[in-house]
């Protein structure tokens, strides 16, 4: 629910088929077995290589693979692409910062519902794992409560930075309406 939006998009591109689920290591396991997936991740750096190894989260097989799709560029050259240009065509994204607000752990879910309820009336929404809001071109915030500590997790992305700072100046002064809610 917090990956980038490039992720659909760019998976499309290519012929793939994105799937998206509900935070955590365990639901990225669980979601590829049951669609027969050869790759997944999280935003949280987690990376699952399903394709000629055991499908489970081994951030040195990722590795390897990226370096094997290094190795299988041009023969080295002066001309020959760096990592960094690998990526050149890919769609341009701007993120803030994950914040991690302070909510008490007994009214983080009737929160989470009230922020999905009030975005709901205003914009599309997936509510997976909180809620994801789409303000279009791109656009996205998340929001959702933490499985591990009293606070509610904020992701938000857009194509350009005005479009992010739109969105950010959106989703926090909603959440700005909620007196639980400490250190946006």
């Amino acid at each position: 629910m917090s990956n980038s939006s490039i992720l659909e998009t760019e998976i499309k591109k290519y012929g793939g088929k994105p799937v998206m689920c509900k935070v955590g290591h365990s639901f990225v396991e669980h979601t590829m077995r049951e669609h027969g997936a050869k790759l997944g991740g999280e935003q949280s750096g987690h990376f699952f290589c399903e394709e000629d190894y055991y499908g489970f989260d081994d951030a040195l097989v990722a590795a390897l693979r990226i370096v094997k799709i290094l190795s299988n560029q041009q023969p080295a050259t002066s001309n020959s692409p760096n990592f960094s240009e690998l990526f050149q065509n890919f769609p341009k994204v701007f993120q803030a910062h994950e914040r991690r607000p302070h909510c008490p752990d007994d009214r983080k879910g009737a929160i989470i519902t009230s922020i999905t309820e009030y975005f709901k009336k205003h914009y599309p929404v997936n509510t997976l794992d909180g809620v994801r809001i789409d303000f279009g071109e791109g656009a996205w915030a998340g929001i959702r409560q933490s499985n591990t500590s009293p606070c509610i997790s904020i992701c938000m992305e857009a194509r350009s930075r005005e479009k992010l700072q739109e969105v950010e100046e959106i989703v926090l002064k909603h959440l700005g309406a909620y007196p639980e809610i400490h250190d946006l």
